[in-house]
Order: structure tokens, then C-alpha cells, then sequence
């Protein structure tokens, strides 16, 4: 068994929730925040690696098969009072008040968002959860996530904070396709599925980064699967002829 005295040079988080998928997709954007992050859609066995590992916080669904939030927190109480945070939804308004009291740290609503997930783990453990994502680079791209900058050729382009997350996440896997449902889940939590949210950023992108509208050359789609981005090279780019 880890000892919650244990010095870790990393956060070590805990999820459970019933949604494989979108567990899987916040993990991947925990990661880059220094956080070590464990995953488990069954409660019970969530609960005996919560026993073994001490992990500094557990993030759980308000139900999550066999149990439910308050029965999740109590249980962790008796671990050595692990800081637990509750995801809830609209219907989820008694699960919050039962497992508030018993002893979960916080709720928070789910579908998971990162920027409120962060301020909650910073206040249990400030020097270890931070963002040290180094700059990314796809050809005369680069993005900064810790200054919030993106750069082509150079030159700084200013990105709301979407269309920032958005460029993020396809340089991430630049040269392979991103699916619509993975843009979903990573850039809106899901919350983007079924509209033309994804189309219309997608537009504004291309746009602020110059790409042909027409025959696009940097974010190219693949009809029916999702978007590529495509690393641009030539300082001239923007002249392309086609």
C-alpha cells in the first residue's frame, strides 16, 4: 500500500464513471498537466485501488455501478479522507447534497470540462498540477499553450480560446485524421454532438490561419470521418494556386 505521506513528483487522480470514452478523453488532457490519472467504470473496484495506490484526489460520476456518489465519498473518507470531487448532471441535484454530506470536497458538472476540473486539483495540491506542456510544432506552426500564442511563419495569431483548444488538439495528432466525435468530446465535452459547432470553428480556423476556404490545404476534411491538419511549409502559402 502507498502511505498518503508518500512524496509523488506527480498528481495522481483517480476517475470513475460509467462513460469508458469520455474517462479515456479528459484523462488524455489531464495528462499534459502533470497529473497521472487512473481510470475505472466499476465503483467496487475502484474503490479496492483507491485502498492500495492512495491516489491525491478521486473524481467520480454521481452513480456509477454498484454505487452511488455519497456511498463513493463515505467509503473514501474511511481510505484516509481522499479529496473527492462529484460529477453531476441536471437530474443529479440529490446526489450532490447526499454525497456534500458526507464528506466529497466539491461537485462539479459533467460532462467534465478541464477549466473546471484544474482550479479544484490546484487547491489540493498547488505545486504539482500545473500546465508544462512544451510548445508544439507542425511545420511553420507553433503553439504555445502555456503563454496562449500561436505563431505561423512567425507572425502571432490571435485565437479565442475554442478555436485555440481546437488547433490544440488537431496539431496534437497533425498528419492523422481526428474524428468528429474525438473533437467533440475533447474540445466541448461532448455538448457539440449533432450541431454544426465543430464546422463552424473549424471555418473560423481556417480563416484566421489563412487557409484557402475553397480547396482547404492546412485543415483538410475527410468526408464523413472528421479533419487533418496538414503542417504548412511554404512561406508563401497563402498564394497557393490550385
Amino acid at each position: 500500500m502507498v502511505s498518503r505521506t508518500t512524496v509523488r513528483t506527480r498528481f495522481l487522480l483517480l476517475i470513475i464513471d460509467p462513460d469508458r470514452a469520455a474517462m479515456e478523453a479528459l484523462a488524455e488532457q489531464l495528462r499534459h498537466c502533470r497529473i497521472d490519472v487512473i481510470c475505472s467504470d466499476d465503483a467496487a473496484e475502484a474503490l479496492v485501488r483507491a485502498g492500495a495506490l492512495t491516489p491525491d484526489a478521486v473524481l467520480t460520476a454521481a452513480t456509477v455501478a454498484p454505487l452511488d456518489g455519497a456511498s463513493i465519498a463515505r467509503a473514501l473518507q474511511r481510505c484516509g479522507a481522499i479529496p473527492t470531487l462529484v460529477g453531476v448532471g441536471q437530474d443529479d441535484g440529490h446526489h450532490a447534497s447526499a454525497a456534500l454530506s458526507v464528506g466529497a470536497r466539491a461537485c462539479i458538472p459533467r460532462p467534465y470540462r478541464l477549466k473546471d476540473i484544474l482550479p479544484l486539483l490546484r487547491a489540493i495540491s498547488p505545486d504539482t498540477v500545473t500546465d508544462d506542456r512544451p510548445p508544439l510544432h507542425a511545420g511553420a506552426l507553433t503553439l504555445d499553450s502555456a503563454a496562449h500564442a500561436v505563431y505561423l511563419h512567425g507572425s502571432r495569431i490571435s485565437l479565442p480560446l475554442r478555436e485555440f483548444q481546437l488547433l490544440h488538439l488537431l496539431m496534437l495528432h497533425a498528419g492523422r485524421v481526428v474524428t468528429r466525435h474525438q473533437i467533440n468530446q475533447l474540445v466541448w465535452a461532448g455538448e457539440g454532438e449533432g450541431s454544426n459547432t465543430v464546422n463552424v470553428h473549424i471555418r473560423r480556423l481556417r480563416t484566421r490561419l489563412g487557409d484557402n476556404p475553397k480547396e482547404p490545404f492546412i485543415i483538410v476534411a475527410v468526408r464523413g470521418i472528421g479533419y487533418r491538419l496538414d503542417p504548412p511549409t511554404s512561406p508563401s502559402f497563402g498564394d497557393k494556386k490550385y
